[in-house]
């Protein structure tokens, strides 16, 4: 085992004691999902004429990409992780 696979094991056995659905809400919702729509969002009310912000927008749009951050992003960065951990480990 390298020195690589050494400093990962280390830092992933730090990052996995929150859990997988605080791991997954931290790094698919508030690092992924959030900045993304919102600079979607930013970008969309910059350039489009039409465009209407409204709460409803902004509350439906939050909610959609936080599933699907969660879900498509945080939970599948787990399973990578935890999918390399543990061949490393055996």
């Amino acid at each position: 085992m390298n020195n690589v696979d050494e400093r990962f094991i280390a830092w992933w056995e730090e990052k996995r004691k929150v859990g997988k659905w605080k791991y997954a809400f931290k790094h698919g919702v508030l690092m992924f999902a959030l900045p993304v729509y919102t600079g979607v969002e930013l970008f969309r009310y910059f350039t489009r004429t039409d465009y209407e912000l409204s709460v409803t927008r902004i509350l439906a749009g939050a909610i959609i990409w936080s599933v699907l951050g969660l879900l498509s992003f945080g939970l599948i960065q787990w399973q990578t992780q935890e999918k390399r951990y543990r061949k490393l480990k055996s």
